[in-house]
This record gives C-alpha cells, structure tokens and sequence, in this order.
C-alpha cells in the first residue's frame, strides 16, 4: 500500500486517538503512548494527538463491561490506531476496537511496532499478521435495484462470517472500496499501515493520525 506523507491531507489538528493493542505488548505501546508527552524540538507532529486508550480496563472479567468501556472510549476519539505487535491479529478484543471504528465512523490505520527494541532483550520481534485484513465489510443486496446494506465481517478458517459482536447495518467508510454484492472489502484495502520503526513514527505519528481522520471525515 502507498504510504500517505508524513503531515496528511490539509492543516494539522491535535486529535484524540484511541490506541488498540494487546496487552502482552504493552511495554513497546507505552514508547508509543508517551511519544506526545516529549518536547521534541524536531516534530511539531510529536504532540499532535491526545491518548483516549483503555489500559486497567484490559483487566476486567466482565465482557460487557468491557465492551461498554471501548465504546465510550472510541465515541470520543477521531481514529482508532492498531498498534501491532506478533499476535495482535488474534485478540478478539482488538477486533473489537476495529470494528467500532467502522460503527462509529471513525478513522482507522495500523501501526506495527515490534520493530521497537523489547526493555529487556533489546532485539525486536517477529512481525505478526495485520489485524486489519481480519476485518471486512460486506454487501448484502437482495436484487440490482434494491438498496444495500452493510455488514461487518470477519475471517475465520471458514473464510468470511458475519461479525457476531454487531449484528446491525454499518455505513461504508468513505476511504474504503465498495465491494460488489455478496463480497466483502476487508478493512486493510483502505486503511494506510505505517511501520514504527522504520518509517520514524516517533516523529510522524501526529500526521498519520490526523490523516486518517480526515479521510474519515474527522
């Protein structure tokens, strides 16, 4: 995919971001988590998003707490940023945070991160499968003239199933592909991917952040 440039699409805006991340990672996502704390003299993106992510919250048992927590916490954002690690894709929790996204018309990018040295080991780890490719959305039109609806779905070992954590209709991101009737678009066809490491999210974080919530209307 052709990387969007580092300060996006117009003027910069600070945005409020919320992070999806699974948890094992935690210690690379707080190097990216603190990025906007720094006073860093060569990026005016560095402190250009505010962190709306859910940290204890991974803790708790109750799924519908939970649920409930993620979306109060994406309502008040303009983007979701996946950062990935090795497993991330398999966290059903971060499927989750994806899929709001699209619920809630919200900006939606991918950031890997493992290339951040580990605190302990220093060496980097493995990359793991983009969790966006996980996540689709399909349409579902009865007839050539009657109107289509959207629905989430998500790839299991049977291929492409009806997302079971929202039933109801979605509207198609407006930076995502149209799929044809009875296929689906998954969500890495329009969402930018951005390496950490290699592509110095450190200092353009800010921009492709706020590029991806322009591209949703954010």
């Amino acid at each position: 995919m052709t990387p969007i440039s580092a300060g996006g699409v117009g003027a910069l805006v600070k945005r409020r971001v919320f992070f999806s991340f699974h948890f094992d990672d935690v210690m690379r996502v707080n190097n990216v988590r603190n990025v906007w704390k720094i006073n860093h003299p060569d990026s005016l993106l560095m402190r250009s998003f505010y962190d709306s992510s859910l940290w204890e919250a991974r803790k708790l048992e109750a799924p519908e707490t939970l649920k409930r927590l993620i979306r109060e916490g994406v309502e008040n954002t303009s983007c979701v940023c996946v950062l990935i690690g090795t497993d991330t894709w398999s966290r059903p929790w971060v499927r989750y945070e994806i899929a709001r996204a699209i619920i809630d018309e919200r900006g939606l990018l991918g950031v890997p991160i493992n290339g951040i040295a580990h605190h302990q080991t220093r060496k980097s780890s493995p990359l793991g499968l983009n969790p966006l490719s996980f996540v689709a959305v399909g349409k579902v039109q009865s007839g050539p003239l009657s109107i289509p609806q959207y629905y989430l779905f998500e790839r299991s070992a049977d291929g492409w199933i009806r997302y079971s954590d929202h039933r109801d209709p979605v509207k198609l991101p407006r930076w995502l592909p149209d799929p044809a009737p009875k296929m689906v678009t998954p969500l890495d066809m329009g969402a930018a991917t951005f390496d950490y490491a290699a592509q110095s999210g450190s200092s353009l974080i800010g921009g492709w952040i706020n590029a991806a919530a322009q591209k949703a209307g954010r």
